[in-house]
Formats: structure tokens, C-alpha cells, sequence
């Protein structure tokens, strides 16, 4: 029976979405409510509707957008920034290859544009879950995972459990791989879609069904008795990882029931980390959840909806033209009866001035509010791009560079969790589905085919070098020209190659999210001015194409000229023995 597993599963939710956990003394603290509440921040969602009791609309005005594409624009994290490398001189043409195509596998799979929308959520939601699926990972929306320990510091500290939502054909898929699945599809059937547990289903022509993962510590005898089998003693007080996923419906106290356990497995020497990959954009302060410029500017937004809708209301009525007489005779609305060069005659005719009270009060705590909302979101105007009219260049270079130190942290710590999953999750799949048609497909051109057969060619030697007798450099030119010259009389020579390149290679990756572009520049500067000064041709020559790197240019590829011919020696020029022949010498050094 999986009564136990069932059991800790309901109770875990139901606590989740119920219950409060306290974080400090005297702060009581629930991650389920902050993340509604934040859902509707970014929706611009009035909980209570759009109008208020007296029947006036409810503007948004929303000041939240703006920041978070500043810091989405500055942050630019893009699919070129990952890039393997290896400590081992043999594994550079394998380095070589994999970052050639790696860009374009990144495009192709999709994943380029999942990584614009998790800087996007990074900085509005301030927190970003990726877990590894498969041959690849997938983001989990905030709103349908739960962290059971919500003050753990780090995802190893925690169970977690998520909410999937499966159509009847993704259920029967996995008939051969869980337990129960029939009686899942029978049972468990609802004709409705909902995006949360709290939100309203809306009605479908199809069925779905309610799957719960949990990922996390679990009892070995509760484990074993999902399993059927019969629990040692003892087996009650021993505890491991495990992955178990159950269906449910609604009901219990928590609004789900788990009525069937499809599928338990020990993870065996695994942490929670090796499942999932976590970013934070701001620090711990006792909950798992941190803060993002959603939740940083909740007051601000309440006060500035609040500042919006007075101004709009004092306005409309400020608007409006008001007339008093005493003349009875005068008709009611003077706006729409009178005609053009109509004679209002009347012994006193006077104009009602109607003005808003307390407007400069409300525009000057506007500004505030906006002032301060750029500086807790980090979006002054010398960060948008908006900079002041009479603001000397310099200055204004200085103040860019300080206010982008921020953004610089920022790229730092998104670009760990992304170097881990690019090095443990896609490189290595990447590698694997890795073939020689692609990697010719996007070499280009013939010039680019050979420069691949000499990096082969150089490959090969490397890995062989032990097994050749002392040989002078211009014996090991000759042993490659004619390895060279087998390669591309033989093409299948390049498949092995290719092959041997990546049988032992590991890759590491980094992150360099390169959209630091003062601190780029400013390297190219300094390039510019050392090539001015530079004498030496080879030297000047050798500064520049480091430059041309660091704009991403193929130096490689590019043209150049021919070997210039050895000068040849005069025969009337004095000998070396000549030259080193001594002069001779007294005490006072040499003579002349």
C-alpha cells in the first residue's frame, strides 16, 4: 500500500497553500499567497475588480514594466555568451567544434528564446527554478511548484513538489512506464483546464488530469510499500532521495486528493541539485523566495495607483465649465441649448471657476514615488539611456559604469546556474547528437573544410606524438602535410577523426555574458592605443586580430598575404668570425 506516500504528499500541499510558516520573530510568512499576489502585479490585476463602489474605473498605472526591461536590456544574455572550453591542449579542436555548433543547436531546439523569457522573470519574479528533463531542462512556472521547507536557503535543503497538468495521450504514453495509469484515466477525469489549483478550471472538450511530482526525502519503508514489498525493521527511521508522482483530484482540505501513486523511485547518489538549478536575484533573508522588482515595489505600485486614479477623478471633475444667475429664465445647460451667436440676457451672469485642490501635493508625491522606484530597481536615467541635456560626456561615462556594477553582479549570478546546466545537462547531450553532416553543414565554404582537416590533422599529431621518434619541426610539417594529404583523398579518415576527437573529452563550460559592453570598449581602447605605438609589424599585426576577437570576427578565415622570401646574404659582408673577432684592450678597456 501507498498510504504513507499519499498521506505526506496531501498533508505537504495542504500546508503549503493553507498554512503560514514564521521566517522571524514576529513575521509570519506564506510563499503561495506572495506568488498570487505577485501573478496579479504582473497581469495589473485589481483583486477586488476594476471599478470602485461608487461605479468609477480603476486606471493602472503601471510603473513596474518600465524597470524590468531596463534591467532585461542591460543584463543581455544571449545564446553566444555559453562556451565549453578544456584545460587539455588535445581537447581544443573539440572545443573548436562544439562551439561552432552550438549556437545554432541552441536556436534550433528552442532554447534560445527560453532563455530571454527566464531574464524576464528573473528580474520581475525575482527567482527562476530549472529542472532537468530528459535531454534537456525545463523552467517551472512559480505558481505550480511548492517548496515544502519555504525557509530553506538552497533547493538541497527542501522537498519539492510540482503540479503538471497531462492531456489523456501524454497519460497513456507512460502505460509501460508507471503503475495505475488506467485507473487514472478512468477515475480522475476532468473536463476542465485550471492554470493553478486556485483559479478557476475553464471548461474543455478534453480531458485532464491533476499529476503531483514530489522530489525529496521519503521514509524506506514508506518507499517499499509503494513498491509491494516488505519493509525491514527499522526501515521506519531511514530516509532517502526519491522521485514520487501521484494523481490527484479535488478535495481534502487543501482542494487535492491523491488517489493514486503512479510511479516511486530512489535516486540513488544523487542531491537535489543534480535534479534542479536555482537563480535568486537578490540575498537570503530567511525564505527560499527572494525578492524580485515586482515584490520590491509592491507600495510603490499601490501608491501610485492610488495618486493616478485621484488625479483622474479631481481632473474630469476640475473639467467641467459651471455658470450661475439668479435668472430663473436662463435655460439649464447653456453648453448644449445655445446656439452659436445666440444673447443671454440676464441681470448677473457669472462664470463658477472649478479647480482641483491638493494637485501640485499629489503631482510632487508622484515623483517622488518615481524617484524613488528608480533608485531601489536601479533604472536612473543614466541606465534607460535618458540622460540630461547639460551632463558633460565623461561624467555621464562614469555614471553609466557605477550604476551598471549592479547588473555586472547580476550576470554573475545568472551565469552560474546556467554554466552548470550547460555543462551537466546540454554539452553533453549536445555532443552526443552531434554528427558529421552538421558539422560540416556549418563550416561553410571549402576554405573553412580545410582549416577543419588541419585541426584534425593537428589533433591527431598530439595524440600520437609519444609514439614517434625524435623528429626536428621540419619533419613534423612533413607528417602532417601528408596525414593532410590522406584525409582529404580518404573523407572517411575525417569521420574517425571527428570521432576520436570526442571519445574522452569532458567539456567545461563558462558564462560570459557579454553585454558589459563599457568594459569591452574600453578593452578595445586600450588595444588602439598600443597598436599606434607599436613598431614591430608582427606585434602590430598580432594586437589587431586580438582586437577583431574580441568583436567576434573569424580572424581565421580572413585573407593574407604570402610569406615573404628570406632576404638572401651579401657575400661582400664581413664573416661572423670577423665580427666576433676582439679588438685588443689596455687597462682602460678597448682601443680605437
Amino acid at each position: 500500500m501507498a498510504s504513507g506516500l499519499i498521506g505526506q504528499m496531501e498533508e505537504e500541499i495542504s500546508q503549503y497553500l493553507t498554512q503560514t510558516v514564521a521566517i522571524s520573530e514576529d513575521e509570519n510568512y506564506s510563499q503561495a499567497k506572495l506568488t498570487r499576489r505577485i501573478s496579479l502585479f504582473e497581469n495589473r490585476i485589481y483583486p477586488t475588480g476594476k471599478f470602485d463602489k461608487q461605479g468609477n474605473y480603476k486606471y493602472w498605472f503601471d510603473i513596474i514594466t518600465p524597470p524590468i526591461n531596463s534591467e532585461v536590456k542591460n543584463i543581455d544574455f544571449d545564446t553566444k555568451d555559453p562556451k565549453a572550453y578544456s584545460n587539455r591542449d588535445s581537447d581544443q579542436l573539440a572545443c573548436i567544434i562544439t562551439n561552432l555548433t552550438l549556437e545554432n543547436y541552441l536556436r534550433t531546439t528552442g532554447q534560445a528564446e527560453e532563455i530571454n523569457s527566464a531574464v524576464e522573470q528573473g528580474a520581475g519574479w525575482g527567482n527562476i527554478l530549472w529542472k532537468r528533463v530528459k535531454k534537456s531542462y525545463e523552467r517551472l512556472d512559480p505558481r505550480n511548484y511548492y517548496i515544502i521547507n519555504q525557509t530553506a536557503e538552497c533547493v538541497d535543503e527542501t522537498p519539492i513538489i510540482e503540479r503538471h497538468p497531462m492531456t489523456s495521450s501524454d497519460l497513456r504514453k507512460k502505460i509501460n512506464v508507471w503503475c495505475n495509469v488506467q485507473d487514472v484515466l478512468d477515475n480522475n477525469k476532468t473536463n476542465s483546464y485550471k492554470a493553478t489549483i486556485a483559479t478557476q478550471g475553464q471548461d474543455t472538450t478534453v480531458p485532464y488530469y491533476d499529476m503531483y511530482e514530489r522530489n525529496g526525502e521519503v521514509s524506506v519503508k514508506d518507499l517499499k510499500d509503494a513498491h509491494g514489498e516488505t519493509p525491514a525493521e527499522g526501515d521506519e527511521n531511514k530516509y532517502t532521495l526519491a522521485r514520487v508522482i501521484g494523481a490527484g483530484v479535488k478535495g481534502g482540505t487543501s482542494g487535492v486528493q491523491i488517489t493514486y501513486i503512479v510511479y516511486a523511485e530512489e535516486l540513488k547518489g544523487k542531491k537535489m541539485s543534480d535534479i534542479y538549478e536555482e537563480y535568486h536575484r537578490s540575498r537570503y533573508k530567511g525564505k527560499w523566495w527572494r525578492e524580485g522588482l515586482y515584490e520590491l515595489l509592491f507600495d510603490l505600485q499601490v501608491r501610485g495607483n492610488q495618486i493616478g486614479n485621484q488625479l483622474a477623478q479631481g481632473l474630469e471633475f476640475a473639467s467641467k465649465t459651471l455658470f450661475t444667475t439668479p435668472d430663473k429664465l436662463i435655460m439649464q445647460n447653456i453648453i448644449t441649448d445655445m446656439k452659436n451667436g445666440d444673447i443671454i440676457r440676464a441681470s448677473s451672469f457669472q462664470h463658477v471657476p472649478v479647480r482641483m485642490e491638493g494637485f501640485e501635493q499629489l503631482v510632487n508625491q508622484w515623483n517622488m514615488i518615481i524617484s524613488l522606484r528608480n533608485e531601489i530597481s536601479n533604472s536612473m536615467e543614466i541606465v534607460t539611456g535618458e540622460n540630461s541635456p547639460n551632463q558633460p560626456f565623461r561624467l555621464g561615462s562614469l555614471l553609466n559604469q557605477n550604476a551598471n556594477k549592479l547588473y555586472g553582479f547580476i550576470r554573475q549570478k545568472l551565469g552560474i546556474p546556467y554554466g552548470n546546466m550547460f555543462e551537466k545537462w546540454i554539452i553533453p547531450e549536445h555532443i552526443k547528437d552531434l554528427k558529421l553532416k552538421d558539422i560540416l553543414s556549418l563550416t561553410g565554404d571549402s576554405k573553412m573544410l580545410d582549416r577543419l582537416c588541419m585541426m584534425v590533422v593537428d589533433s591527431w599529431y598530439l595524440q600520437n606524438l609519444v609514439t614517434f621518434p625524435p623528429h626536428t619541426n621540419e619533419d613534423a610539417v612533413t607528417i602532417k602535410m601528408q596525414q593532410l594529404e590522406s584525409l582529404k583523398a580518404r573523407p572517411q579518415l575525417l569521420v574517425t577523426g571527428i570521432k576520436a576527437v570526442f571519445e574522452d573529452f569532458i567539456p567545461h563550460v563558462a558564462v560570459n555574458i557579454t553585454g558589459e559592453n563599457m568594459s569591452v570598449d574600453a578593452d578595445l581602447q586600450t588595444i588602439g592605443t598600443f597598436v599606434g605605438l607599436e613598431m614591430d609589424p608582427v606585434r602590430r599585426t598580432a594586437l589587431i586580430e586580438m582586437a577583431m576577437k574580441k568583436k567576434g570576427i573569424d580572424v581565421g578565415n580572413l585573407p593574407k598575404a604570402p610569406p615573404q622570401p628570406l632576404p638572401q646574404p651579401d657575400p661582400t659582408a664581413p664573416s661572423d668570425e670577423q665580427l666576433n673577432k676582439k679588438a685588443p684592450t689596455t687597462a682602460f678597456g678597448n682601443t680605437y
